[in-house]
């Protein structure tokens, strides 16, 4: 019956072509159904007048990037359309870099980029290359109408279904396109968010037709058949064109299958094809942010040995080694790298590879042109370089390099002025990109002269490019059109147009709250501080840098775009002593010292080494600091001390005084005070007269300025100086994306258990070959450079594992020890946590400078000592470019907590020496119960739920389970609050009420942290809703556990209601269970039903 209603709805989409716009439809039909069989197809076959693509995706295959379209593309240009296809490109706009990608594909069938893509450029190129190929689709279009049927639409890539997205958004009555999509075959869940834009656009026009069941089943595909072939040619094409049309996301999901099986399954691929496909692995998991991913690549690299290719693998290895390195801030690293990578090419007499090994040292010195605004200093560029860079055609390349390696100076800089011409690097730079029409490196060209300039007090020049950049952007609503508002607010308020500034800071920041992007915003803020502060407002300039630090913790940032975390605690500092604030005045000099040592003593070492990486330095960050610290001094009257450090900072301001506008003045007048109660006359008529000069020029350039450029600035719509978004919905947006953030952090945790698992469950191993190779994926994976890992014997401390450079002796093991069994539950402490200087026995060990973030876990057995960790995070050249984060954190600390207990009972397993201990641990395995709530444990609930398998199978009970996936709402706030003892009561108190309400029905176990699992032994949908609302009602009844907190804190305490304890529930059925696998597909559901929750409205539940 199905196919009459699938043959109508092509019918349909079909009589529509040329006159109705938006014609698309989606037929959804449960079972497996083939277009194969539709009656229609035959008339379809016959149309000359229309070019009709029938597509099937085939289930157990690897789709291809852009399938079918690229295909379609090609076939549609060779029947209808004239000219050559390089004409063919030209005329649609497609991107010079792309073209050698699409006329590869197209007399060959295999992709071959010519210019390596930069990571900054990825998702602009991704843009291009969807535009383009809509182009081409409409161009082929117009002169051929076309009809789409593509059946099994839920199996299609990525790439496909983006570009099927802006088609069904196109107003053109040429193309028509049915989507066939069965309900049984799921999709990838990284697919889901591309799949639910573009239903609901379907939906919204009332374009989806449900059609009923073909009555067959879901074709079942064994998996040696799906798997036999991916190390072949044809696998491995399909896959790089992939890459080639920046489809990265869906080749990571096959690469990773791909990975697995070889991994766990034994799947053989023989060593050739292993390693080139690990070397795509690589250079995609790069391309995608993905750096630990990457490393982990390449460490498997480095196992795979081909006779006579030594050298080349050699190379392409290190190669990928030294770009990760790159841009995960290890740039000394990088650089020693990419020299071998050099000696290797020389070693081969491959002059491609040299040339390529020469610009990654380039591209090392200015971060790899990612993230950066600027360099803060020329670099010395080879004439070798520039020459090869034309010779192999890298034109984005020698575009780059004009532009950042040049004209940095700020004398160079202010000719702009009179033409940009007299940047002579830079305007080459320009055309270039003007040429290659690379939209993003303009727009990112003008940007950093608008930084070179306003930061150097040249706020004419930085408004002009301001102006320059808005006026050559596509898209006004971007997130660079925010950027740009924010840049014209900054010099608006160095000029002294204040309240013009706040009106363009407001649009900016409704411009990004529209776009979902916190961290932008917190850099609207940060600016906004400093406006603030140049108005006396500091009150109001302390609320905006907090609202900035609370954004740089809840999305792990190391810091923000625009400034260091040393300047937020700089002006933290600032506004809280002028505000009185002495105590916090303290605590965020402390702060901002911790990360400025490492700065100071890099420098007195003579390590310049990242000079030329950061574009802030630290001069303004040490003028506010040395200012702050003459303004605390003079809070307590010790005049002296305060003069020394206004000295000091009178230092700092002539190296960094174009991004002081805000704080000049003041900082005049608080030293004409100072000299006035030392009574030095002369230096308080000094400073008058330096200030009374500073301000004629300022209102006289300034002010001319101001009216000479405010015609010029982008608009302002009318209720952008008065509508602000509110403190509640900027805190609702924080929180939300804070959550996702966590939601794929925490999922990608617990992808990676499978991969720690087989890695510490080996046999034939000493502990020591063991604790490398976990040590290696470790670090490489949570991005931690250095670890000590060590076990605790008798009478002495083995070190098992220490890459941190310092040789431990026995007294500073020592100093390990009695710091964990004074904190036996672990720490994390970072550089912006409160208790950092509390650890300063541990962090002084490693250099306290040099570590950003640490963490410690012990474990114990019986109040013994028996393992330990230490792994830290180290402080960075470059804080900007990096793609990895440097903070690790209480859900750090609980995750290596778990790895490493693993690791603990593994190296007991592996202990021949010591079988007591190896009995014993067996016997700790074994234990089922959860110490603190008295349920079963996640040992223990997988004991259960092996025995309920059992009872399934020897029929003594219906194998049919309800499962409810439950997590805390609000436990955060209860820990933080009063403490880990009322944290504890609450998870026990918690664990009773759910406890009490399954009992024979069904039993409940601590999952992990806040989170539990009830099974039911039922499927019953309307008993398990019925449960879920009584577990709400309990919840309710229990008023947040006030009265039991009360007791335990012996004083009375009230709980808002907003922040009482509840919970989210997903709840999952299932009514033929027969084994553990399914219990944990039923996890996963629920698990997914629970993030649907997180991210709509917390303290529900989803069935």
């Amino acid at each position: 019956m199905i196919e009459k209603y699938y043959d109508g709805a092509i019918e349909q989409v079909a009589a529509g072509l040329g006159t109705v716009e938006k014609n698309h439809l989606l037929v959804r039909y449960s079972g497996q159904f083939s277009i194969e069989e539709l009656s229609y197809k035959d008339q379809l076959e016959k149309m000359e007048n229309i070019f009709v693509q029938m597509h099937e995706f085939e289930p157990g295959e690897i789709t291809s990037a852009y399938e079918p379209y690229l295909t379609m593309i090609c076939d549609g240009f060779r029947r209808y359309m004239t000219g050559t296809f390089e004409e063919f490109m030209e005329e649609c706009d497609v991107y010079y870099l792309h073209r050698p990608v699409l006329l590869g594909y197209f007399n060959r069938g295999y992709a071959k980029r010519e210019e390596i893509i930069l990571l900054d450029e990825v998702a602009y190129e991704q843009e291009r290359m969807l535009a383009a190929l809509e182009r081409m689709l409409y161009a082929i279009a117009d002169r051929h109408p076309v009809l789409l049927i593509l059946n099994r639409f839920q199996l299609a890539s990525k790439s496909t279904m983006q570009l099927t997205a802006r088609i069904l958004k196109a107003e053109n009555s040429n193309i028509g396109l049915v989507l066939g999509v069965s309900d049984i075959q799921a999709m990838p869940e990284f697919l889901v968010p591309d799949w639910e834009m573009l239903y609901e656009t379907l939906d919204d026009g009332s374009k989806i037709y449900h059609i009923g069941n073909s009555g067959r089943k879901k074709e079942e595909i064994a998996d040696d058949g799906k798997y036999a072939d991916y190390g072949s040619e044809k696998v491995y094409r399909k896959l790089q064109n992939m890459v080639e049309f920046l489809d990265f996301d869906q080749a990571a999901y096959y690469l990773e299958v791909i990975e697995r099986k070889i991994k766990f399954d034994n799947l053989f691929v023989d060593d050739p094809a292993r390693f080139r496909m690990w070397l795509l692995f690589a250079k995609v998991s790069i391309l995608r942010k993905d750096i630990p991913k990457a490393l982990e690549i390449c460490e498997d690299l480095e196992k795979i040995h081909l006779a006579g290719r030594e050298d080349e693998c050699a190379y392409e290895q290190d190669y990928l080694i030294a770009t990760a390195y790159m841009y995960q801030g290890k740039l000394k690293e990088a650089l020693e790298m990419a020299g071998e990578t050099y000696c290797i090419a020389e070693k081969i007499s491959d002059d491609y590879r040299k040339f390529l090994s020469e610009l990654l040292k380039t591209q090392i010195q200015m971060s790899g042109w990612y993230n950066i605004f600027f360099c803060a200093q020329d670099v010395k560029i080879e004439k070798s370089l520039t020459e090869n860079l034309i010779r192999y055609n890298y034109r984005n390349h020698l575009a780059h390099v004009y532009i950042y390696a040049y004209d940095n100076k700020p004398e160079i800089v202010e000719k702009a002025n009179q033409s940009e011409e007299l940047l002579i690097y830079f305007s080459k730079g320009i055309r270039i990109a003007k040429e290659i029409e690379n939209e993003h490196l303009i727009n990112t060209a003008y940007q950093k002269n608008i930084m070179l300039s306003s930061t150097n007090g040249m706020y004419e020049i930085s408004l002009l490019y301001s102006v320059r950049t808005y006026e050559a952007l596509k898209d006004k609503r971007s997130i660079q059109a925010g950027r740009i508002y924010s840049g014209i607010a900054y010099n608006l308020c160095a000029i002294g147009e204040n309240e013009r500034a706040m009106a363009y800071y407001t649009h900016a920041i409704r411009l990004f709250y529209y776009l979902r992007e916190p961290g932008d915003i917190a850099e609207v803020q940060y600016n906004m501080s400093l406006n603030c502060i140049m108005c006396g407002q500091y009150e109001k300039a302390e609320f905006y840098l907090t609202q900035c630090m609370k954004a740089v913790e809840r999305l792990h940032l190391n810091s923000l775009r625009v400034c260091n975390l040393s300047k937020l605690y700089g002006l933290l500092a600032l506004v809280s002593v002028l505000e009185g604030n002495r105590f916090n005045c303290e605590r965020y000099l402390n702060n901002c010292r911790q990360f400025l040592n490492y700065v100071i003593e890099k420098e007195k070492m003579g390590d310049g080494f990242g000079t030329v990486h950061d574009y802030a330095k630290v001069d303004d960050d040490m003028f506010l600091y040395t200012f702050s610290r003459g303004l605390l001094a003079v809070y307590d009257r010790d005049y002296e001390k305060a003069d020394l450090d206004y000295e000091k900072a009178e230092n700092y301001l002539r190296c960094s005084e174009g991004n002081q506008f805000f704080s000049y003045a003041l900082f005049r007048k608080k030293r004409m005070e100072c000299f006035n109660h030392l009574g030095n006359k002369k230096g308080e008529v000094k400073q008058k007269n330096i200030l009374e000069e500073y301000e004629n020029k300022h209102f006289n350039t300034y002010g001319k300025l101001a009216e000479k450029i405010m015609d010029t600035l982008p608009p302002l719509d009318d209720e952008d100086g008065k509508k602000e978004i509110s403190v509640q919905e900027l805190d609702a947006l924080l929180w939300q994306e804070s959550m996702v953030l966590a939601y794929k952090s925490k999922k990608h945790q617990l992808d990676f258990i499978l991969t720690w698992q087989k890695l510490i469950d080996v046999t034939g191993v000493s502990a020591e070959e063991m604790i490398d190779a976990v040590m290696k994926t470790f670090l490489n994976h949570f991005n931690v450079d250095c670890a000590v890992y060590a076990r605790c014997m008798e009478r002495q401390t083995q070190v098992l594992y220490n890459n941190t450079g310092i040789e431990l002796n026995d007294g500073q093991t020592g100093r390990i020890i009695a710091s964990l069994k004074r904190n036996p539950g672990g720490y994390a402490i970072s550089k912006i946590s409160s208790n950092y200087n509390e650890h300063q026995d541990i962090t002084s060990l490693f250099g306290e400078d040099d570590v950003c973030s640490l963490v410690a876990v012990p474990y114990f057995n019986n109040s013994k000592l028996e393992n330990f960790l230490i792994a830290y995070v180290r402080m960075k050249d470059n804080w900007h470019s990096s793609v990895n984060r440097y903070m690790l954190d209480e859900d750090d600390l609980n995750m290596y907590q778990l790895l490493f207990r693993e690791v603990k009972y593994s190296l007991n397993r592996l202990d021949a020496y010591d079988k007591i201990y190896e009995m014993n641990n067996k016997l700790y395995l074994s234990a089922v119960t959860d110490q603190l709530t008295g349920i079963y444990n996640r040992e223990g609930f997988y004991r259960r739920i092996k025995a309920l398998m059992d009872e399934f199978l020897g029929g003594k009970r219906k194998p049919e389970l309800g499962l409810m996936f439950i997590d805390l709402d609000n436990f955060k706030h209860y820990n933080d609050t009063y403490g880990h003892d009322v944290g504890d009561l609450v998870l026990k108190e918690m664990a009773d009420i759910f406890s009490g309400l399954c009992e024979k029905h069904g039993f409940v176990c601590r999952y992990g942290g806040d989170e539990y699992i009830i099974v039911f032994f039922t499927a019953d949908e309307e008993k398990l809703t019925e449960t879920a609302e009584l577990i709400y009602k309990k919840i309710d009844q229990a008023d947040g556990f006030e009265g039991a907190i009360s007791e335990k804190l012996k004083k009375q305490i009230s709980i808002k209601k907003e922040q009482r304890i509840s919970c989210s529930i997903g709840i999952v059925s299932a009514k033929d269970v027969h084994d553990e696998e399914e219990i944990n597909q039923m996890i996963k559901r629920a698990d997914d039903l629970l993030y649907s929750i997180k991210t709509t409205k917390k303290g529900t539940y989803r069935i």
